[in-house]
């Protein structure tokens, strides 16, 4: 029995119902594919921009300047620009009819600068000091040298021949009128002696007993801590690795091996560890301690090399010490400061000190220049909002400058901070939140935001500690010195080298912090170590020796 008509139109609905179906299912199919390569193509395209990125900042770093200094007026210019291009660009969008948009906008009473200009200054605010009205030139010329070095006057006398006067008939004789000097700065030749110390024995020449004799030194080492203190001053100050000191005595004909000279500098190490502890006991007694850390090349027993890690532990501008880790680990600092009676630790967000904060009821104060930097390296990805940022980032640093040129105290740049400095943090913070909103995360502006919002409630404490820092700067220059002789003595011998060379960077680094002679230090202390009580350690600290033996004038080091 055929099937009627009816039966055979529903039939063809049907079928072309399910082809309808199987054609949407397979849309719907095409269009998630479409989607799903589309998001790839996003992935794709920020890791591109990442990578461009990063290979910028690695050109940068290798070819170019890595300064992070812009001229305030150009990055003021440079908003301005900004700032006029889109009220244009708004002028244009308006319809004919629409007021203009500078009617639109609030336009606040002009307020000088507190910064820049004196006319809106607090009545109880000091003048500016004298060094920042006129922005000195730099030096130039010949300047005269030091006058504690010694002179030696030398006249140079004119030949009798030409001793007369040409002009008179009989040639009469000149005489002297006047004289002309010039000084000539001379090095002396290095210049080494031998010192033979000699103990008389003395007896009774009746009996022959009780022979005495004179105290004698330490006859362990074959130099006298003159030359000790000047291999140690030229390698952790100079950066000169021993093996250069070593062709250096070989030019004088002066037999040394390397590792005498590194037995001396381990002696020396030794030595001076107590005063390295007494430091590390006065900074863990003060209420901030600043901390950073640099990695070093340690050489194992088998020869092999690894990474170990030098931790750096000061106060900002003065004293700093240096724990040796052979990690990265946590350990190193919860031992270091055990104990501390320190409220604040000012560090950058690494992962090490995160659980070092918990442990020991410690709050962190963040890094200013660690937030800047990442924002700074993103000026690419978004100029305008970058401008904006490091404009604000600006007026926070001269804040601090005028405090520190003005010699202000603890309590005085505190005030200070809470008047001026609050407002343009706030504010500052307000538009990190604003712009990290309208940024893709994985962006470099948008992981600099993301790092910067994380750190800012512990920034913000540097607004309520007085001995806090805007950045930890300090500590980074200090690091400095670690950095630059890296590049020469490459790596230390086992941790127990590591250890010894962490002593005697903390007491060169350190000095050069506290505006003392290194050497004229270390050769001083070393003869007074023996004889000198431990409970008065302190005298011999950088800080103490300036205070209480410390010569009137700069002594020079005698080996140059």
């Amino acid at each position: 029995m055929s099937a009627t008509p009816e039966e055979r139109l529903a039939q063809e609905n049907r079928r072309l119902r399910q082809e309808l179906e199987a054609l949407q299912s397979q849309a719907q199919a095409w269009q998630s594919e479409k989607q799903a390569f589309q998001t790839q193509v996003q992935e794709l395209e920020t890791i591109r921009r990442n990578l461009e990125h990063t290979v910028a900042l690695y050109k940068r770093c290798l070819f170019g300047s890595r300064s992070e200094k812009i001229d305030p007026k150009e990055l003021e210019a440079r908003i301005a620009k900004a700032a006029a291009q889109a009220r244009e660009q708004l002028a244009q969008e308006k319809r004919p009819g629409d007021p203009p948009p500078e009617a639109e906008e609030e336009k606040p009473e002009a307020k000088a600068d507190p910064l820049t200009d004196k006319a809106d200054l607090p009545a109880d605010r000091p003048a500016d000091p004298p060094n920042q009205k006129k922005r000195k030139a730099r030096p130039h010329g010949r300047g005269a040298f030091p006058a504690h070095l010694p002179r030696r006057r030398i006249e140079h006398l004119v030949d009798p021949a030409q001793a007369r006067c040409a002009c008179c008939p009989d040639h009469p004789p000149l005489i002297k009128v006047g004289e002309d000097t010039c000084e000539k700065l001379v090095k002396l030749p290095v210049q080494y002696e031998v010192h033979v110390h000699v103990y008389p024995q003395m007896a009774c020449q009746r009996c022959h007993e009780g022979v005495t004799s004179a105290p004698r030194q330490d006859n362990r080492l074959k130099a006298d801590v003159s030359v000790i203190a000047d291999v140690v001053v030229k390698k952790h100050v100079e950066h000169q690795p021993l093996y250069r000191q070593q062709q250096g005595f070989d030019r004088l004909h002066i037999p040394i091996s390397r590792q005498t000279l590194c037995d001396w500098t381990g002696w020396c190490s030794d030595e001076v560890d107590p005063i390295v502890q007494a430091m590390a006991k006065y900074i863990c007694a003060q209420p901030l301690i600043q901390s950073d850390e640099t990695p070093v090349r340690m050489q194992l027993a088998d020869g092999q090399m690894e990474t170990a890690r030098l931790f750096a532990y000061g106060l900002p501008w003065a004293e700093i010490v240096f724990d040796f880790r052979t990690d990265k680990s946590q350990k190193g600092p919860k031992e270091f400061l055990q104990g501390t009676r320190a409220g604040f630790l000012q560090t950058d967000g690494g992962s090490s000190y995160v659980p070092v904060f918990k442990a020991l009821y410690l709050l962190h104060v963040a890094c200013m220049a660690h937030i800047r930097r990442g924002i700074f390296e993103a000026r690419t990805d978004a100029p305008l909002a970058v401008d904006l940022l490091l404009a604000a980032i600006q007026k926070l640093y001269r804040i601090e400058s005028w405090a520190k040129a003005m010699g202000l105290s603890l309590e005085a740049r505190l005030q200070l901070r809470q008047r001026e400095a609050m407002p343009i943090f706030e504010d500052l913070g307000q538009l990190i939140v604003t712009l990290r909103a309208d940024v893709l995360p994985k962006s470099p502006l948008g992981r600099a935001l993301s790092y910067a919002q994380n750190q800012w409630p512990a920034m913000a404490r540097y607004l309520e500690v007085a001995p806090a820092e805007l950045d930890n700067n300090s500590t980074e220059h200090a690091l400095r010195g670690i950095v630059l002789g890296r590049r020469n003595w490459l790596h230390v011998g086992q941790e127990a080298g590591g250890e010894k060379a962490a002593n005697l960077f903390s007491l060169m680094i350190t000095c050069k912090r506290l505006g003392v002679e290194p050497y004229a230090y270390l050769h001083d202390v070393l003869r007074r170590l023996p004889s000198h009580p431990n409970k008065d350690i302190w005298h011999l600290t950088p800080r103490g020796w300036k205070e209480t033996f410390a010569p009137k004038s700069p002594q020079p080091n005698p080996s140059g």
